[in-house]
């Protein structure tokens, strides 16, 4: 015979039908339990993969890097991207070891690639957004801007732009002194590696009222010491990145076309600082200005 229990729970009573030795729930209660499956599937923040240094610096400045489930090797900023899984460099990327990560959203510097490697991503019904990479202050609010708007964080990205600003007015107040520079992005074969006219170097020499002594050609380009002579630069630039295959500072400065040059004259930043034209653009401007004006003769 079916009995029918009645089970307690608070002011509620959920009936149950015992029926030939078996517990049949009623579709309401089914109901409710999927409602509560769906709303906690609904309520999981997004995982994210992010891709290039700037892209992940301002994720995680804006308070979305406990969505973060992978980084590329480039992404060294803040401190707590070196505990997560890397996902490769960002140039060379394969889609295996994303998919691994198994990722709902995928945010990517734009020079990331290979593009095959995102078509890849979004075939397999991964949302994927790529970011532009800053060549000027405003390119890098829109970045902010536009992250925060995909992350649902419009507070933190005003907070973000309005820090931003207020330290380039502080650029503005400091006395900047020109000076012709060159930025050094690597070496090998007994040239250098050299940034010339729309990069992210040339950039922030332009922002700190510096000319980029190697202005004659765009993108970055492999110079000998003749022509570094030709450069005739007052100050040489460093990313920290660099040095290793620089055979160190001390092996910089022992260049013929560099020689001439005073210790004081070679500057060293850690490269996404001085590079990445992310949230701390400003600050590394004002760090840049700062190196600049005790190099200079």
């Amino acid at each position: 015979m079916d009995s029918l229990h009645a089970l307690a729970g608070g002011d509620r009573r959920m009936f149950v039908l015992r029926a030939a030795g078996r517990i049949v729930w009623p579709r309401g209660l089914f109901c409710a339990l999927g409602l509560c499956l769906i709303t906690a599937v609904q309520a999981a923040p997004p995982r994210l993969v992010a891709i290039g240094g700037s892209v992940t610096e301002t994720v995680f400045a804006l308070d979305a890097g406990d969505q973060v489930v992978a980084v590329d090797t480039s992404s060294t900023y803040p401190p707590v991207t070196a505990e997560l899984p890397k996902v490769g460099y960002a140039r060379t990327l394969a889609a295996e070891g994303i998919l691994a990560m198994r990722p709902d959203h995928v945010l990517a510097a734009e020079h990331a690639g290979p593009e095959a490697v995102f078509e890849q991503l979004r075939g397999a019904g991964i949302s994927v957004t790529r970011v532009p990479d800053p060549r000027s202050a405003e390119d890098t609010v829109a970045m902010i801007e536009t992250l925060a708007t995909l992350l649902n964080r419009p507070e933190q990205g005003q907070i973000l732009v309005s820090n931003l600003r207020a330290s380039l007015q502080g650029l503005a107040g400091m006395e900047l002194h020109p000076r012709d520079a060159i930025v050094v992005i690597g070496g090998q074969g007994g040239q250098v590696m050299v940034a010339g006219q729309g990069t992210a170097a040339d950039a922030m020499l332009t922002l700190v009222g510096a000319r980029n002594a190697a202005d004659q050609f765009r993108g970055y380009r492999p110079v000998g010491d003749e022509s570094l002579l030709q450069l005739a630069p007052d100050a040489v630039i460093v990313p920290d990145h660099a040095l290793r295959t620089l055979g160190g500072l001390d092996g910089l400065r022992a260049r013929p076309g560099l020689a001439p040059l005073p210790d004081h004259a070679f500057i060293v930043m850690d490269s996404l600082l001085l590079l990445g034209m992310g949230p701390r653009m400003g600050d590394a401007a004002q760090s840049l200005a700062r190196s600049l004006d005790v190099a200079g003769p």
